[in-house]
């Protein structure tokens, strides 16, 4: 039986030419990617496209991965960074169009049906997406994802301060929004 390659062994494979070392890297760190983009952006298919967008800025960029064994969190923080350009780009489009409200895409992360009540999940994801790009970054990867603060600071390159500031405004934005349903999701949740 074959022990399965670390990522550190993965990244210089790849380096070295080995496109089904990324490949495996690409799929191993997909769900999390999906999760993450999915709640982000509230549609899948924007989530796909940001999250080729990543893996092949991640693929031409691995030379300049200093660690091999830290690809998961270079990889996380170059998603972060793509999802901010392109919700940045949606929102600039919304308002030059003159048309602030979007439509809600009916697809949404099933993973958060599992910790509410089906009709709670669509509310919970509706007031996710309303917050702001940077508190809703820092909600999603600490409450969703289950991230430590460290870990969420290398992949955004924010604080572990100005990220639990972001995680509690978060919170109290949604708790306006939603009362009791987000002190129920969350303390389920985390």
């Amino acid at each position: 039986m074959a022990t399965e390659r670390t990522d550190g062994e993965l990244v210089e494979l790849a380096r070295s030419g080995d496109r089904d070392a990324f490949a495996e890297l690409a799929a191993r760190h997909a769900p999390r990617l999906d999760r993450f983009l999915c709640t982000m952006t509230g549609d899948e298919h924007v989530a796909a496209d940001v999250r080729q967008e990543a893996l092949h800025s991640a693929m031409t960029r691995l030379e300049q991965l200093r660690e091999p064994s830290a690809f998961p969190g270079w990889l996380l923080s170059i998603a972060c960074n793509a999802c901010r350009k392109r919700l940045r780009s949606d929102v600039q489009r919304s308002h030059d169009g003159g048309d602030a409200l979007h439509e809600v895409p009916e697809a949404r992360r099933s993973a958060l049906s599992s910790l509410v009540r089906r009709e709670d999940a669509v509310r919970l994801a509706l007031a996710i997406d309303r917050l702001p790009i940077a508190l809703r970054e820092a909600f999603v990867l600490f409450v969703v994802e289950g991230m430590p603060y460290a870990e969420i600071a290398a992949a955004t390159g924010a604080s572990e301060n100005t990220l639990q500031v972001r995680v509690h405004r978060g919170k109290a934005l949604l708790r306006q929004q939603l009362g009791a349903v987000a002190d129920t999701w969350w303390s389920k949740g985390r």
